[in-house]
């Protein structure tokens, strides 16, 4: 069986090469479907930070503008008494969307706030005395236009920017300074707005820019690592300076997004390895199962004569060789009168004679020795390793008594077994196996005709 076992080895090679290369190549397309899944993501994450940037820009823009108009009035009229301020005020906070708190500075002391409930205590605020507002005032004063400053910890809670919009009474000279308008926008409110909430489930972000200061300046709202790792960043443009926002991968993204979709290629691939494998296996099995059907006899579970006939050349041509001093044997063994068994007890207890016959001998060989059913009542024997012919009459002999000595119980009735056995000691002197398979063919016949002492 040396040609099977060297099939199922190459066989089993054959698979597990399969199934390696099959893994390879599945986690090769895992690693582009996710390559292409990050790429998908930092690409939507880059257009929605481009509408954040876009969203944030108008919205405070928008306010400061609005806020702007309050300025212009007292320009023009920076004489008039301040007893219609309240209701201009009203009006722009109610325009505005997160302009909470408006106030004037007349030569930057607060002479004016909008609303004046719970801010009764800026009324008379001298901006110089107050060094970290005042850098932002005469940062407007000197660049004459609208300063964003912040964002700052309200004293009312939360976070807001302060608009600082300088007035002066000779526009567009602008060398005669009156004070400034602060318009104080919340920046709780203005996230919420331009949707860095919604963002902030998907994505980290980060800003950075305090006072206006852009990419040099200090972080505002999220932290370093933001930027570290940032695969896309936009500027917010202000009147003057800007802000800059960057966007990183966040660990819970792979959380929120599909599931399935991120594991599509190992939750299709696996199966389909596994059920490939599993049919080649089955495959395998049927095949080999029906090869073994087709070198075997079905009935004693004997090898057949195709099988024997092959180990038998293999035997031969092996013996052939010149360096060769392998010598082997055969015995042809024929059952006397087995149709008379049939006749008498019936093929059932004839095939239970052929069964029992298979076993008997099989006992009493070797393992090496190789025993199959030619044809109806008849067995060939292939005797490797034997030297003399002494040796073979002894096996020969041993296979007699194993199938004479004892009857074969069948339904209560003995059955004696008579057996004829031809043998033949390998020599040079055989041309081919066929003369071999002769010579022992006609010993047996010999033996049967009691030519032999049979």
């Amino acid at each position: 069986m040396r040609y099977l076992f060297g099939k199922q080895w190459s066989v089993n090679l054959l698979l597990a090469v399969f199934v390696i290369v099959a893994i390879m190549l599945l986690e090769l397309l895992n690693q582009n479907q996710m390559m292409f899944l990050d790429k998908q993501y930092q690409s939507s994450a880059k257009e929605e930070l481009s509408k954040v940037r876009s969203n944030l820009e108008a919205a405070i823009v928008a306010d400061i503008y609005v806020s702007n108009s309050l300025s212009t009035l007292v320009s023009i009229h920076s004489d008039t008494a301040f007893d219609n301020w309240e209701k201009v005020a009203a009006k722009i906070i109610k325009e505005s969307k997160h302009v909470s708190i408006i106030a004037l500075a007349k030569n930057d002391i607060i002479n004016f706030v909008y609303p004046l409930q719970g801010n009764e205590k800026v009324l008379d605020l001298n901006y110089r005395r107050v060094p970290a507002q005042y850098a932002s005032i005469m940062k407007a004063r000197e660049i004459e236009q609208i300063f964003i400053a912040g964002p700052v910890n309200l004293v009312q809670g939360g976070r807001g920017l302060i608009a600082r919009v300088p007035i002066f009474t000779d526009p567009p000279n602008n060398n005669e300074y009156w004070g400034v308008c602060s318009a104080v926008i919340n920046l709780d409110s203005l996230f919420q707005e331009v949707g860095i909430e919604a963002f902030e489930l998907k994505y980290r972000l980060g800003m950075k820019g305090l006072d206006s200061s852009g990419s040099q300046g200090e972080i505002f709202y999220g932290d370093q690592t933001v930027f570290d790792d940032a695969f896309a960043t936009e500027k917010v443009n202000f009147p003057y300076g800007s802000w800059e926002v960057a966007v990183a991968r966040a660990p819970w993204s792979a959380e929120r997004e599909n599931w399935f979709r991120i594991h599509s290629v190992r939750l299709i691939g696996y199966p389909i390895i596994i059920i490939l494998a599993f049919a080649f296996v089955t495959i395998y099995r049927l095949y080999v199962s029906a090869q073994n059907r087709s070198l075997h006899d079905e009935l004693t579970k004997l090898p057949n004569r195709r099988y024997f006939m092959y180990i038998l050349e293999d035997q031969f041509n092996s013996a052939k060789k010149p360096e060769s001093h392998e010598r082997f044997a055969l015995l042809n063994l024929d059952l006397d009168k087995f149709k008379e068994i049939n006749d008498t007890y019936g093929h059932v207890a004839g095939d239970k004679v052929l069964v029992a016959c298979a076993e008997r001998v099989r006992n009493v060989l070797r393992s090496s020795d190789l025993m199959a059913r030619i044809g109806g009542d008849e067995f060939l024997v292939l005797l490797p390793r034997v030297m003399s012919a002494s040796d073979v009459r002894r096996i020969e002999v041993t296979v007699q008594k194993s199938l004479s000595s004892t009857p074969i119980i069948y339904e209560g009735a003995l059955i004696y077994i008579k057996v004829s056995i031809g043998s033949v000691l390998y020599s040079d002197e055989f041309a081919t196996m066929d003369e071999m398979l002769k010579f022992a063919d006609d010993r047996m016949y010999d033996q049967k005709q009691g030519l032999l002492g049979g």
